[in-house]
């Protein structure tokens, strides 16, 4: 279910950026692009930059991976791939051995020149995502510290060659990644594996760097050379590190990184917007280039910041989600409170519904009348008048009425009562009257047929209580059967006549009253054993069917737990400033959504086809399903209102001060937002490298938002920043709805401006002593 919560939310945070992107070109680029990673430490990298160029680039289904790698690598139709030597390598020339073991294997080389080629293919079927083809900006990344990278030139210049072959220009960049975090027992190797690719790195920059080598290779084993004439192998070289130049290691560097890799490339090559203004200073990769240079005559490198103030569309969405169904179950709970007369018809337990039992399982009782025939000739009232009745019916039938009684109206209720099973019947009754009712539904049924003495009304206890008066009924009418029985016949309650020869006439009107009250109440007493028996099985039916419904509710409740506990888990690590109010703030957005889509669908809006439908079905697949269908819900009906995409900044206005009543003077104005956003964006964007001379002199910065150039805050950011003139600001004009990022570039430094490269000199020096071999032997520092 977790996961089924992260794709909701995931979707959500989508398709916002993805109706950005509909009106957006800007967030598409304008060249083809190709990742080449190289090394197994660069795999979370291109998990990541895969993931965030999906969700951000509206072309992103163009851009092409290659994964150079000894272990594993990614599946995916965009990704090709190549496995390095990893077998007999030692740990004290592991740089070397994957390079010589490269270097000797033919079918390896052969392996990636057909690898490059069937990428130069893909990148030109990819073709018609991009507005040009006359340009591909190859990007490399690699960790520092990872020896595959000592194959760098070759796998970069090879791929760079086999590129120029179907288009003009072949930009390449690389991206080194720095690991500063010491992890306990490899930091000293791998800061060294590090300073040897820096090395490495110094003079593949230079202006004077030449490569030839015969590594064009084809099936037949002829041989092409691949060459560089005199230049630095890269035209741009950033470097990443897990720590800031404030110093600072943070558990969000690396994703932050990534997040640097894919603006610099859409900074870089984007779409140039038509109604273009002075202010938005787009980024020219040329005159960057030369600001990092200056007049330096070695080597100079470029690193970058990256901060944003997003809107948490995941907490918001989580929380949707949850207060949605917390009114979803509010409105199951609504009808429960029902007359009692109201709730017995329902259940099928209305005297109507007896009345029916009656006359299925009883026979009539005008067959009591048949009763006279039993009568002798030879009886007359004179005899009897002065015995009970119980005697009288003795001498007048000798148990021939009992018989009677029993073989035309006891047997025949026995037999019918053993045949009578009313359990489908009563689920029938209680599915179409209450379960699958628009009105009730599930739980009202669970908790109807829940043993409550409480307020909440129970059918199971009303049963009891039918049961109860039942028996009591039983008893009265069996004393008074037994009062009727030990009266004497004179004494009875029927109309005698005094005159002469009136003996036929009162024995007739005894016999009467006799089989009237007497077997009448014994009629009555089969009648009530037949309302108990409906009564029994009834409280047997729903008693089971409560147990059922209560592995249902606790699927439900189950749901209602755990998108609650997860909308809390969404605020834990949040940030206090841009998720405050959330939980207040949309409990009140949804209880107006909720209102309007009452108004559209009904008041059983949660029991319509569009929503849950049929509850209790849904529910027979268990709380996955039912939260599948939240979800879908509330995805397609709620997060699609107006309320969900309103502009970050109102939005985050408005929740600012969803707790202030009127007269607070503490309500947030739209200038202080701005001013608390534009000093987060400021703060929380130092670049990505500690340089041991913070005031280098060639020092060079550049600043670019990316946001709605038209929206007020972007007007205060950018009048801000001109305001302080330290550097060219420019905005990349998207219509986010979702929040703000800014990118911040500075370069013009060297290597040995790095303290990661002046600490790490140590290590370095002191493997070398110990017989570490770093380098190929054409790349071995004099």
């Amino acid at each position: 279910m977790r996961d089924l919560l992260q794709t909701y939310a995931h979707n959500f945070s989508n398709q916002l950026e993805k109706m950005t992107l509909e009106v957006n070109e800007q967030r598409s680029v304008n060249h083809p692009i190709v990742f080449l990673f190289l090394g197994d430490l660069t795999l979370d990298a291109l998990q990541s930059i895969m993931r965030i160029n999906e969700e951000k680039w509206q072309n992103s289904s163009g851009v092409l991976y290659f994964h150079a790698c000894q272990t594993e690598t990614v599946i995916n139709p965009n990704v090709l791939s190549i496995q390095l030597p990893n077998k007999e390598i030692s740990r004290k020339t592991k740089r070397k051995d994957i390079y010589e073991a490269f270097c000797r294997d033919e079918d390896k080389l052969i392996e990636l020149n057909k690898a490059y080629r069937l990428l130069s293919s893909k990148l030109a079927e990819y073709g018609k995502v991009y507005s040009s083809l006359q340009k591909v900006n190859l990007c490399v990344v690699t960790a520092f510290d990872d020896p595959a990278n000592i194959l760098i030139q070759e796998f970069t210049l090879l791929l760079k060659s086999i590129l120029q072959e179907s288009f003009r220009l072949v930009e390449v960049d690389l991206y080194g990644l720095i690991k500063e975090k010491q992890d306990g027992a490899n930091f000293a190797l791998s800061t060294s594996l590090g300073i040897s690719f820096f090395k490495e790195l110094d003079r593949y920059q230079r202006d004077d760097y030449t490569f030839q080598k015969d590594l064009q290779l084809t099936e037949d084993q002829l041989r092409l050379p691949v060459s560089h004439p005199p230049s630095p192998l890269f035209d741009m070289v950033y470097l990443l590190s897990d720590k800031n130049e404030q110093g600072l290691i943070t558990s969000e560097a690396l994703l932050q990184n990534y997040e640097i890799i894919s603006n610099l490339n859409l900074l870089k090559n984007r779409k140039i917007i038509t109604d273009y203004h002075e202010k938005m200073d787009s980024y020219n990769h040329a005159v960057f280039r030369r600001g990092i240079r200056g007049n330096s005559k070695e080597p100079v490198y470029a690193s970058a910041g990256f901060s944003k103030v997003n809107r948490p569309n995941k907490a918001i969405a989580l929380y949707a989600a949850s207060h949605f169904y917390q009114q979803l179950v509010e409105g199951l709970k609504a009808p429960i409170f029902q007359p009692r007369e109201k709730l017995l018809s329902l259940f099928g337990l209305s005297e109507t519904f007896f009345q029916k039992y009656y006359h299925q399982c009883l026979p009539s009782i005008d067959k009591l009348e048949d009763m006279n025939g039993l009568i002798g000739t030879t009886n007359s009232y004179q005899t009897v008048k002065r015995m009970s009745v119980r005697e009288a019916e003795e001498y007048m039938f000798e148990g021939g009425a009992e018989l009677f009684f029993a073989a035309n109206f006891k047997e025949p209720v026995r037999e019918r009562l053993q045949q009578l099973n009313l359990k489908e019947k009563i689920k029938r009754i209680l599915t179409y009257h209450v379960i699958q009712h628009e009105k009730y539904g599930v739980y009202c049924a669970y908790i109807w047929t829940a043993d409550s003495n409480g307020s909440e009304a129970s059918v199971i206890h009303e049963l009891h209580k039918m049961l109860a008066e039942t028996k009591n009924e039983q008893a009265e009418k069996q004393t008074r059967l037994e009062q009727y029985y030990q009266q004497l016949v004179d004494s009875c309650d029927f109309k005698r006549s005094y005159l002469p020869f009136s003996d036929r006439k009162n024995l007739h009107r005894f016999l009467h009253f006799f089989f009237e009250v007497v077997y009448g109440t014994k009629y009555e007493l089969i009648k009530l054993d037949v309302k108990q028996a409906v009564l029994k099985q009834y409280l047997e039916v729903l008693e089971d069917i409560h147990l059922q419904l209560q592995t249902k509710i606790q699927h439900i409740d189950e749901v209602g737990s755990f998108l609650k506990q997860a909308a809390l888990d969404s605020l834990l690590e949040a940030d206090d400033y841009l998720d405050q109010n959330i939980p207040e703030y949309y409990a009140e957005i949804m209880t107006h959504i909720t209102a309007k889509l009452t108004k559209k669908h009904g008041v059983h809006v949660f029991s319509d086809h569009r929503f849950l439908g049929n509850l209790a079905g849904l529910l027979e697949s268990g709380p996955k399903a039912l939260l599948e269908r939240v979800l879908s819900v509330c995805s397609r009906e709620v997060l699609t209102q107006a309320e969900f995409h309103r502009s970050f900044e109102d939005e985050l206005l408005d929740r600012a001060n969803a707790m202030t009543n009127y007269e607070n003077r503490d309500v947030l104005s739209k200038s202080e937002l701005f001013k608390q956003l534009y000093n987060r964006l400021d703060d929380q964007s130092p670049v990505q490298i500690e340089v041991f001379n913070y005031t280098q002199e060639n020092r060079y910065e550049e600043k670019y938002f990316f946001g709605d150039f038209y929206s007020k805050f972007m007007e205060f950011a950018l009048e801000k920043e001109y305001e302080r003139r330290q550097c060219k600001v420019g905005c990349a004009h998207e219509k986010k709805a979702s929040g703000i990022e800014k990118l911040t570039l500075m370069g013009g430094f060297h290597l040995t401006d790095l303290l990661y490269y002046r600490n790490g000199e140590k290590y370095y020096q002191a493997y070398c002593n110990e017989g570490f071999e770093f380098h190929s032997k054409a790349e071995t520092p004099v």
